[in-house]
This record gives structure tokens, sequence and C-alpha cells, in this order.
């Protein structure tokens, strides 16, 4: 495999990650603190996860290379959501016990809801990085430029994927610099998953599906049990409902419109 594909995709990978750390550059605008409203950004952010999760995530994976749902499609991503959902529940339970968390690069991240916002954010940007892998050695099989593609399309959707990760962050009165920082260390993984997916992409992209609705089965576990009962602290039901629904509307309608 000549070495371009692997330059190309840690390229990617990398400018991706840069453009997940630029979503936190609104929250720059003392207008849209969170952290006056912290209830609203929570559910505003869950919103904009759960879109991500439904559209980026879930969907592609039940249609990936085909054109009509069959059983054998949908397993391999219903697995991988309760997988994904039992390795976050585990992970919560050993925050909780305070043992395997105490080391700086942890303190620094915050609180246990923070460093689970972190983990899930993380997770999600391996099958991201996997694919514009095999997007980038696909292009020796198939004619066409389906890495930039996909990379330009990742690119785009980590920008508001930045701030549904910075919202949360700000709330819980994390500087700007570090939530920059730590949403480009959340976008990490593509750049790493990337390598190994372009030169083994015969291996990993019939696991795609299963990395997908592990991704999506965290993160809408996290939203469930961290973000919106975070939110309920502080605000009504009705007002998280409606943050909600912006937050979701929103991010399905820059993944559409972008």
């Amino acid at each position: 495999m000549p070495y371009q594909i692997i330059w190309e995709s840690i390229v990617a990978g990398l400018i991706a990650s840069l453009a997940c750390g630029m979503g936190v550059l609104p929250l720059l605008f003392r207008r849209i603190d969170p952290r006056e409203h912290t209830g609203l950004g929570h559910g505003f952010a869950g919103g904009m996860m759960f879109s991500a999760s439904v559209y980026n995530l879930i969907l592609p994976g039940l249609t990936l290379g085909q054109y009509e749902l069959s059983l054998t499609q949908v397993l391999p991503v219903l697995g991988g959501i309760l997988l994904g959902a039992l390795f976050l529940w585990l992970t919560d339970r050993s925050i909780g016990e305070g043992e395997n968390f105490t080391h700086a690069f942890w303190k620094r991240l915050g609180g246990r809801a923070q460093i689970l916002i972190f983990l899930v954010m993380s997770i999600h940007s391996i099958p991201e990085g996997i694919a514009v892998g095999v997007g980038f050695a696909s292009e020796e099989v198939y004619a066409g430029n389906l890495g930039l593609y996909i990379a330009i399309a990742i690119s785009i959707h980590n920008i508001p994927e930045g701030l549904a990760l910075g919202i949360p962050l700000r709330a819980a009165n994390v500087s700007i610099h570090r939530a920059f920082w730590m949403a480009f260390l959340t976008s990490l993984p593509q750049p790493i998953a990337a390598v190994p997916a372009a030169i083994l992409s015969w291996v990993f992209k019939p696991l795609m599906p299963i990395f997908m609705g592990f991704a999506a089965g965290a993160m809408i576990f996290l939203i469930l049990l961290e973000m919106i009962p975070a939110a309920l602290h502080t605000e009504k039901p009705v007002r998280i409902a409606w943050a909600f629904m912006l937050g979701f509307c929103l991010m399905l309608l820059v993944q559409v419109v972008l």
C-alpha cells in the first residue's frame, strides 16, 4: 500500500480533530455561556449528541453499503449499541468507586460527568477514523475521492460536536482553553484509528456497523444517565425538553445543510 494513503489518513484525521476543537470557540461569547443556564446547556448538548448518534452513527451503520435493510444488517448495530451502553455503565461504576481514575490526567478533566463525556466522545471518534482510513484505502479499488469526501464530511460535523462537548464543560466552569484541548483530544482517535484501518481495510470495513453501534450506544446511555438527570436538578422539565429538541434539530440541520 502506498505511504501516501497513510499520510493522507493521518492529515485528514488531524484536521477533523482540529475542527472539533474549534467547535467550542462560539462559547467565547458571553451571551451563550452555558454556566448561566446549566440545565438548559445540558439539555441542548444532549439533543445535539443524540442527533449525532442517530444521524451519524446508527443510520449509516444500518445502511452501510446496502440499499435494503435485513436482519443481518440490523443485529450487528443493535449488538454494538448494547455493548456501548454496557461499557459506559461499567465505566460509570468504576468511576463511582473512585479507585481507577485517581491519575492526574483524569483529575484535570473535572468530575465524574466530565470524565464520562470525554470517554464517550473519544469512543465516538474511533469509527469516524476507521471510516476515513477505509475510504482512502478504497480509492485504490474504486475511482474517485471517497476518502477525501468522508474526511470533509466528518470535519464539518465535528464542529457542532465540539460545541456539544464544550457546553457541559463550560457549565462545569472548565476554561475555554481547556475545553478546546479536550475537544481536540476526543477526536485524536480519528487519525490514530485511520492508519490501521487504511492498512487493513478488508478487516475493519465489516466491523464498522458494530463500531458505529457501540459509539452510539455509549453516547445515548451517557445522555440518559448523566446529562438529562443533571439538567433536571436546575431547570423545569418542559424547558429542558425544548432545549433538547432545539439541540437535536440544530445538529440535524447542520449535517444536512453543510
